[in-house]
Parts: C-alpha cells; structure tokens; sequence
C-alpha cells in the first residue's frame, strides 16, 4: 500500500470516528497538507475543534480508530502543548510507513484561531465544520510585528551572556557544557536570520530552513551548526557570537 492511500484510508477512519461526537465541532488538517508539501514522509497533523474538557474523550475515539486495524506502538502526550490552550499527543502505528505519525490536537474555538493564520500555517485542509468559522485568516501583523521587536530586544540582551557562559565552559576544558550553550547561540541564528528572511515564520526554528531560506543563509547555518570537535568549536563559538552582534546591532523589523 502506497504512503498516500495508507494516509487516505486512516483518515478517513478517523473522521468517521469524530463526526459521531457532539463537542466535537470541527476537524482539519494542518502541517504538510495545509502547506502544500505534502509527500510520502508526511505525518497527519490533525486539529479538532473541542472544549478541552472533552479532551480524553476525543482522544480515546481517536485512539480507537487507530487501533482498529493496527498496534499504536507509541503514544506521547505532549506536557505542556507546543501552543497554548491545546491538548496534544502523539501516535506511532505498527503497520505504518517509514517516518509516518499522527499529531493530534484538541483545540477550543477560541484557541484554534492560532492555527488558521495563513502566512504562518498556510490553507487548513477542512474535513468537517460545525460552527461554519474554520477558514484561513490573515496574520495579526501589529502583533506579530511586537512580538517580533520584544525577540529582538531579548537577543541583544542574551546573546552576550551565552557567549560568555561558551568561553567559560571552553575555559575549564568543559567542551560538550559549552556546547549546550553553543546551540542556544545557533538558535539565536536561525531566529535572526528568520527575521531577516520569513519573517511571518521568524520563530519556526528549523522548520522550513531548506525551503524558506535563501542560499547564503543556509550556507551561514550550515558552517555553523557542523561542528565536529573540540577544536572547532573554539574556532566556531567567537565567529558566532560575532556574527550575532553584528546583525542584532541592526534594528529589529
């Protein structure tokens, strides 16, 4: 069975385990198939419109409907939730395809609007609408804007302590320390750069990096992110935080 009929077909269990439930108001699809990449390695990034109270049962109807035909061989519930005011877990299924899983959430109607901005979570994939309100909508852009400038305003204050905490552990010969705080700096990275380059995705992280950032950028990432040793990472840690400095001296956007 291909990736894309396997997806089809549970999906379609799923739903019809959903529909039966009164608080249930609404079930789509986010991630890859909302985004337009879906393909073989995509997980089902499924949201469900309900009160959180109703949580454990939905997610016990979902459970269900997975299990009918398959082992869910693990299950995580995500604590806290990626984004405020969900519920969310995890499944990995016994017959499923290399890479695949289900991410489900259960959303209120007042929480959901976070997932249907469409310059960050592109056009939802909608399956079933009771309150007739799921439709992409358009970014709050003053307020991405702030949280934006408080990010940037919070770089410039960060970036000196963790080039500093780095050039500390490296001091006492404490190299995998340092590196921990090495990453917060090449976080710092990806999110400026994300200013710089998607800034309606500016805190994504390191998704989308290989598709929403230009090639110089990738290539900044990439000499940064590949440190193999010791010796390179004292080599790479000074770079870094200067290359930091140099761009959070601009204003923030």
């Amino acid at each position: 069975m291909s990736a894309a009929v396997y997806r089809r077909l549970l999906i379609e269990r799923l739903i019809a385990s959903l529909l039966p439930l009164e608080p249930v108001r609404a079930c789509f699809e986010g991630g890859s198939a909302a985004t337009g990449r879906l393909d073989d390695f995509s997980d089902v990034d499924l949201v469900i419109v309900a009160p959180l109270a109703a949580s454990e049962t939905v997610f016990n109807a979902v459970e269900a409907a997975l299990s009918t035909s398959t082992a869910i061989t693990h299950r995580w519930p995500v604590e806290p939730p990626s984004f405020p005011d969900i519920a969310q877990r995890f499944y990995f299924l016994a017959d499923a395809p290399r890479f695949f899983a289900v991410d489900c959430v259960v959303a209120t109607e007042a929480s959901v609007t976070q997932f249907l901005e469409c310059e960050r979570h592109g056009e939802p994939l909608l399956y079933f609408d009771r309150t007739g309100t799921i439709r992409a909508r358009p970014v709050d852009q003053p307020s991405l804007a702030a949280r934006r400038a408080h990010r940037w305003r919070q770089l410039r204050g960060a970036v000196p302590v963790y080039a500093m905490l780095v050039d500390k552990e490296l001091a006492r010969n404490r190299p995998l320390e340092a590196m921990g705080f090495y990453q917060t700096l090449l976080r710092a990275l990806l999110e400026v750069l994300g200013v710089e380059h998607r800034p309606d995705r500016f805190d994504f992280g390191w998704r989308y990096v290989e598709s929403q950032m230009p090639e110089d950028a990738r290539r900044l990432i990439a000499h940064f992110a590949f440190v193999g040793d010791p010796e390179t990472l004292r080599e790479r840690a000074p770079e870094l935080a200067a290359e930091l400095a140099r761009r959070l001296t601009a204003p923030s956007r």
